[in-house]
């Protein structure tokens, strides 16, 4: 896949006995806002295999920021852009899972509905974050498995008193076209 692509999920919680849950609260501190994180894929097999070694980032320890230099004409440009987190090429599926993902699922599962929407050029990583080079292993699973999966084990979890009703949709645009 390529383009723009969105997922988005509600759940509905309806109580159905003693110690289940009622809708009516606010969202969890922390979370129902929006957040941006960029996260820059590892090089592929076939980049590797055509001399590629790195990318032209420099990752700030604070995990915040990255400059992106580009070098033309005899002149170097440092850009440094801010986000709320920023996932390096050593950062794990688990590791952007869990903190870009995972809050979102958490609240979904208290009956909000939650939106991740990944966007990019074609073969910046779209498809790598979001379902994972190979769904069958777990290490490198993306976003989509991990989220399905985090989501049928808490209700499978749940107290009886609690009827969950799940609704999904999932949108991918590419080469404008929906």
């Amino acid at each position: 896949m390529s383009g723009k692509e969105e997922a988005k999920s509600g759940i509905k919680r309806k109580n159905t006995g003693k110690g289940g849950h009622d809708d009516k609260h606010s969202a969890p501190s922390g979370q129902g806002n929006i957040c941006v994180v960029c996260r820059f894929r590892p090089l592929n097999q076939n980049e590797l295999n055509h001399g590629g070694s790195n990318v032209c980032a420099d990752f700030h320890p604070n995990k915040k920021s990255v400059t992106i230099v580009t070098e033309g004409d005899g002149v170097t440009n440092k850009n440094e852009f801010t986000f709320d987190r920023v996932f390096d090429i050593n950062s794990s599926q688990i590791e952007v899972y869990n903190q870009a993902a995972k809050p979102i699922i958490e609240s979904v599962m208290e009956g909000f509905n939650g939106t991740v929407f990944a966007y990019g050029q074609t073969g910046s990583g779209k498809t790598f974050t979001m379902q994972g080079p190979d769904i069958e292993d777990i290490e490198s699973q993306g976003i989509v498995p991990r989220m399905v999966r985090t989501v049928f084990n808490r209700i499978e979890n749940s107290s009886e008193n609690i009827e969950f009703t799940v609704k999904v949709s999932m949108m991918e645009i590419y080469m404008e076209k929906v």
